[in-house]
C-alpha cells in the first residue's frame, strides 16, 4: 500500500519578511506532524526547501520512531496541500 498523505490542518509559525523565509507546521490526518520550511524564490513563489516530521508519532512509511527522511519524497505534494490550508504570509 503506497502513503497517501492528507493535511488535514496548516498553520504559519514563523515569517521573515527580510529575506522571505517561513515556516508552516502542518498535521496530517494519520496523526503526523510535520514542519515544512519555505523561500520565496525571485518572482515572490513559495518554493519548500525542507521537510520535517515533528516526533510525537511514529513514520507512517517506515514505522521508525527516530529521525527519518521518509517525508522528503512527498515534500511536493504535503507542501502544496499546507499552502492551500494555510496560505501564503503578506
Amino acid at each position: 500500500m503506497a502513503y497517501n498523505p492528507q493535511v488535514v490542518d496548516a498553520k504559519i509559525v514563523s515569517h521573515n519578511p527580510k529575506n522571505g523565509l517561513f515556516e508552516i507546521v502542518a498535521q496530517m490526518k494519520d496523526r503526523t506532524v510535520c514542519r515544512l520550511i519555505y523561500e520565496k524564490d525571485a518572482s515572490g513563489q513559495p518554493r519548500p526547501t525542507h521537510i520535517n516530521r515533528l516526533l510525537k508519532e511514529p513514520c507512517p512509511i517506515c514505522r521508525k520512531d527516530f529521525l527519518c527522511n521518509c517525508m522528503s519524497k512527498f515534500k511536493e505534494t504535503i507542501s502544496s496541500q499546507a499552502l492551500e490550508k494555510a496560505g501564503t504570509p503578506q
